[in-house]
């Protein structure tokens, strides 16, 4: 089988289907992304070839688009930079590509709305690969209704959901976190979250942690949630706990200022090595930390600030597995009795570890069959 896997350049879109892509050894796989994500998926193993913007082009792009003034919504940026900016950009360059490597299938993220109108007007199945929850109506909505000038352009009839759910949709997340899935419903399978990284890959300080709980914080590898400020106070209120902090690579560690001996800071870190020897997680409330979090069956902090993070932090937080602060609450104070709730309330870790025997019941990458 030929197989084009079309993702939107960005770590935490890609990230989630890699052990898919992976498992397909008998398969000819080639990814499609922006030029600053492929160099990352060649060092996967992968081939790849380049497609539509770079990611930080097109959110500067999208900032000015007249459709991201006219509200505030959480969602609004994305929804412009993936259906306005980004979606016709790339449709000519994976049309190109795909008339070379004839895919038998597509293979995309909810994010990258080019690759299921190819998919169209190729005649050929596309499966969306979930990275969290299912995106909020609303995002569907207005993505569909803008990109749906390019499916008329195609003599297609546009799509209700913009191609999301038009053959089949993996789904990462565990049916008690998320019970309804609406519109992928009739096309939903679930597909075990993936937790980035090897399990022996961490620094030699790793092995100095000591008896105190080892907190893991992280705002993601995305710059406009992870500037270095928004780390203060996250840093400032963990000072009777060990941590390991990750910033992306975007800034360096120094920018962080000094820190105590207590906090480890890292770049980037493989998720599969950090957490087994975790208590309790700090983060932004991005799916794939989350997910990962969860799948070790770990208690959460959660201090969204925007995108999918709200209805991510909301879900755990009504399953218990997590206290949330939202930006207009977070200080030092309310992150350390945050995370001294869930560390010593039982029940938040009874609930995480729940959610943990949920995802491991889930079917690996290995074992989930495409047409």
């Amino acid at each position: 089988m030929r197989i084009l896997c079309s993702t939107t350049p960005m770590e935490g879109v890609f990230a989630p289907v890699l052990p898919l892509l992976r498992s397909r050894t008998g398969d000819d796989v080639l990814v499609a992304t922006g030029p600053d994500l492929v160099d990352r998926v060649r060092s996967a193993g992968l081939t790849a070839v380049a497609a539509g913007p770079a990611a930080p082009a097109a959110a500067a792009r999208a900032m000015t688009d007249p459709m991201f003034t006219a509200g505030s919504e959480p969602w609004r940026i994305g929804a412009v930079m993936f259906s306005r900016v980004m979606a016709p950009e790339k449709l000519p360059a994976l049309t190109a590509i795909a008339d070379d490597f004839a895919p038998d299938v597509i293979l995309h993220p909810p994010v990258d709305l080019a690759a299921p109108l190819l998919a169209a007007r190729r005649g050929i199945p596309s499966i969306t690969y979930g990275t969290g929850l299912l995106l909020e109506p609303e995002l569907v909505s207005a993505m569909a209704r803008w990109v749906a000038p390019l499916w008329t352009d195609s003599g297609l009839s546009p799509d209700t959901h913009a191609g999301l759910y038009r053959h089949r949709y993996l789904n990462p997340v565990p049916a008690s976190l998320q019970p309804d899935l609406g519109p992928a419903s009739a096309c939903a399978s679930q597909i075990r979250p993936a937790v980035p990284g090897s399990t022996d890959d961490l620094p030699p300080w790793a092995s100095q942690l000591g008896d105190r709980p080892v907190i893991y914080v992280s705002l993601g590898t995305i710059p406009i949630f992870n500037q270095p400020s928004f780390f203060a106070p996250i840093l400032e209120a963990l000072d009777d706990v060990d941590v390991i902090v990750t910033i992306g690579h975007t800034a360096t560690v120094d920018s962080l200022g000094p820190l105590p001996p207590n906090i480890h800071a890292e770049n980037w870190l493989s998720l599969a090595a950090v957490l087994p020897r975790c208590d309790a997680v700090v983060c932004h409330s991005g799916a794939g930390t989350t997910l990962a979090a969860l799948s070790s069956g770990l208690p959460l902090v959660l201090l969204p600030r925007g995108a999918d993070q709200f209805p991510t932090a909301a879900a755990c937080e009504r399953a218990g597995a997590a206290q949330v602060i939202t930006p207009d609450r977070l200080t030092a104070d309310a992150v350390r009795h945050a995370v001294a709730t869930v560390l010593k309330d039982d029940s938040y870790r009874s609930a995480a570890r729940g959610l943990q025997t949920e995802i491991n019941a889930m079917p690996t990458a290995a074992t989930v069959e495409l047409p």
